[in-house]
């Protein structure tokens, strides 16, 4: 029997193929890795060990409120070295997907191995996310109203690109929080997406198979908003998330100090990065490829000479987004699926 031809395989190999080959063009661009490998031995050890550190603990800050939700539903039985391995999963599958679409749903399989609840999981990683699209959106427009002047100033014409990137940050909490707080519209949307499945001969029971979500949606909905009323832990997340986007944007800070340049406050850098955030937030190639590099060598130019700048943006580059891909991969294969863990947020509900 012939083969059918898998588009959906091929266009995605195709991006990861074009972000390379991105990778490749800018190495080989007037010798930029060449030189950045020459200018290794003479950035300074500790503001380069700095920034590697930074990546290291935005990973470490994103598998601590992966546990921590977790860990609510079931105390004592969840590990940080399983929420650290959902983290760089998602980190792997971000990394390599149009618009990191393959981010969450590889973790919700994993955490499913794990042995968690189908809806639980995804309970944890919609709420995680939410509080990290509320942190992130808070930050960005904190970054505009107090630093729009400045750049403005110095780049004219790039706020309206910025804007734009607030702007779709804005609509995904909108819509995150419907679909954790209206049961009749997620209902809605979950039955939605398994009659076009069905039209598209991809689910063979639409019917069954979503009684089956819808089921694991009442875990879903009602340990949200069991989570909703821990106030202690809500102000924790929202924390640690500010931590671990402030972890990502000072890694270009760090690598500006590691090529021994002076001056220049740790807030504009960071403003900067988080800018850079907003402008590729709406690119569909994998790791925002060409709008990442390109909108940091527009707003970092003011801050790096000609002669350094390309050379650190490969250094950013590298640390920011393939050490996921390098790291990540370590942790992307499937695991054995582990039994069933005792939900213990299930038993206390039952006694109230």
């Amino acid at each position: 029997m012939k083969k059918k031809f898998d588009f959906k395989k091929f266009f995605n190999i195709g991006l990861l193929l074009l972000s390379v080959g991105m990778l490749v063009y800018f190495c080989t661009m007037d010798n930029n890795l060449l030189t950045l490998l020459n200018s290794l031995p003479n950035l300074h050890p500790v503001w380069l060990a700095a920034s590697v550190l930074s990546i290291v603990l935005c990973w470490f800050f994103d598998s601590t409120l992966i546990y921590i939700i977790t860990k609510e539903v079931y105390p004592g039985a969840y590990t940080r070295k399983n929420a650290f391995k959902v983290t760089m999963v998602g980190q792997y599958f971000n990394a390599i997907t149009p618009f990191s679409v393959a981010g969450q749903p590889m973790q919700l399989v994993t955490m499913s191995r794990q042995g968690i609840s189908t809806g639980i999981a995804l309970s944890v990683l919609v709420r995680k996310f939410l509080v990290y699209q509320i942190t992130l959106t808070l930050y960005s427009l904190t970054v505009i109203v107090f630093k729009f002047g400045f750049f403005d100033s110095q780049i004219p014409g790039f706020m309206p690109l910025a804007l734009v990137g607030f702007v779709s940050q804005a609509a995904v909490v909108v819509l995150l929080f419907l679909f954790s707080t209206n049961r009749i519209l997620t209902t809605k949307i979950i039955r939605g997406i398994f009659w076009l499945l069905s039209k598209l001969h991809i689910v063979k029971n639409p019917e069954a198979t979503s009684k089956k979500v819808e089921k694991q949606l009442e875990f879903y909905l009602d340990n949200n908003k069991s989570m909703n009323h821990n106030a202690s832990m809500t102000f924790k997340l929202y924390g640690l998330t500010f931590l671990q986007l402030t972890s990502l944007f000072a890694v270009p800070f760090f690598i500006y100090k590691a090529f021994r340049n002076p001056g220049f406050p740790v807030i504009d850098m960071i403003s900067a990065q988080a800018f850079v955030t907003m402008i590729s937030s709406y690119t569909p190639l994998p790791g925002a490829s060409g709008t990442s590099e390109g909108s940091f060598l527009v707003l970092f130019k003011l801050f790096f000479d000609d002669a350094a700048i390309k050379q650190a943006m490969l250094l950013w580059r590298f640390i920011t987004y393939y050490s996921s891909i390098i790291v990540g991969s370590a942790f992307a294969g499937l695991e054995k699926k582990a039994e069933k863990m005792e939900v213990k947020w299930e038993e206390s509900q039952q006694k109230n």
